[in-house]
């Protein structure tokens, strides 16, 4: 991203901030986030049935159902939609979270049986990275504009309320997008200077979140081999990317890996063996013990800087990972990417081959005990 891209992305996030902090329904969503746009989209739904059914009507499917009404988290899924001329609508909305192929999945599976066979919407600021199938994609912008062309002329409260409504969901995507990473060169985290526009810490957390989500699904689209995928979430008010394989090395099951949290890069061993497990003081210096022999369980390749943080020796979080670690403040994209692909090889080359029951070799890589 060049400098004057970057500036630019800074200046609409910050107008998008400030509108919906001055925009009252973005006050009251910010402690409830997908649960306040599946009351309001239901309320849409009752109130105005002509305007809501103009918005929602073409996503759905010739059929027939019992009545018009709305239902909301049912089997966990945010929106069901029914007409009596039509066959039902689900709707899954993601504003922060990125989309899960096994999640739509499951919510497809679970309307296998239902008298009416439904039609699948996922309503979502981040377009899926994977096949949709039978799910339909319908992005925050669309849906702003569609609400927009179905209200009618007046100005009664309703109507205010979702041209407000519309209004929030625009500028909800111009925010979020703002956390997609678009080049190698950006820094891993969001600095601070772009989120202190925004008042509700709840907001700067789950845009944290959504950025550490995003990182996470960028290592594993460069890295598909990985024994599990690279996760990203929050972690004591902190954003975490982290990626662990298992692994059977010098005689023990472990699982093996880094976690970047803050400017914190972690190298990590998380052991199976029960024996140096617990939060006592005896099995913490067992755990340190094991980890002295195996040196290479924790190296930083470059280009991590090779100073060790602390004065630890090594560092626990009870009863069985232990770490060490470096600071590494502003790293970017790129050189994240460099470090996981040079560990992802580093426990690759660690892991030995076992003998199965049925005297054939198996990966020992690929299958924890």
């Amino acid at each position: 991203m060049t400098e004057t891209a970057a500036l630019r992305m800074s200046s609409e996030f910050h107008d998008a901030a400030r509108r919906i902090e001055a925009n009252p329904l973005g006050r009251l969503m910010y402690g409830q986030r997908e649960l306040f746009h599946s009351n309001l989209i239901g309320w849409y739904f009752d109130l105005l049935p002509e305007a809501a059914d103009a918005t929602f009507r073409p996503f759905s499917a010739p059929g027939s159902d019992s009545r018009r009404f709305v239902e909301r988290e049912r089997g966990n899924m945010d929106l069901v939609f029914h007409w009596p001329d039509r066959s039902p609508l689900v709707v899954e909305n993601k504003v922060f979270s990125l989309p899960k192929r096994d999640q739509l999945d499951e919510y497809q599976s679970a309307t296998v049986r239902w008298p009416h066979p439904p039609a699948l919407v996922l309503l979502s600021v981040s377009p899926p990275d994977f096949e949709l199938g039978e799910w339909r994609y319908l992005s925050y912008t669309e849906f702003s504009d569609r609400i927009l062309d179905a209200l009618p002329a007046e100005s009664s409260y309703e109507v205010e309320t979702m041209r407000r409504y519309a209004a929030l969901v625009g500028d909800l995507h111009r925010l979020v997008s703002a956390v997609d990473v678009t080049s190698d060169a950006e820094p891993v985290w969001l600095p601070d200077s772009l989120l202190d526009a925004i008042s509700s810490s709840q907001m700067r957390a789950a845009l944290h979140k959504a950025r550490a989500q995003r990182v996470a699904s960028s290592l594993n689209e460069l890295l598909p081999g990985l024994e599990q995928p690279a996760a990203g979430g929050m972690s004591n008010a902190t954003p975490l990317v982290e990626s662990f394989e298992y692994v059977y090395t010098r005689g023990m099951h472990l699982h093996l890996g880094w976690q970047l949290q803050g400017s914190q890069f972690r190298r990590a061993a998380v052991h199976h063996d029960q024996s140096i497990s617990g939060r006592s003081e005896e099995s913490r210096l067992l755990r340190e013990d094991v980890s002295r022999e195996y040196p290479e369980f924790y190296t930083f390749p470059a280009p991590l800087p090779e100073k060790r943080g602390g004065r630890k020796e090594f560092n626990h979080f009870a009863p069985s990972f232990v770490y060490k670690y470096v600071k590494a403040p502003g790293l970017t994209i790129a050189e994240l990417k460099e470090a996981a692909a040079k560990i992802h090889t580093e426990i690759l080359q660690l892991g030995e081959e076992l003998l199965g029951a049925d005297g054939r070799t198996v990966d020992a890589t690929r299958r924890a005990p």
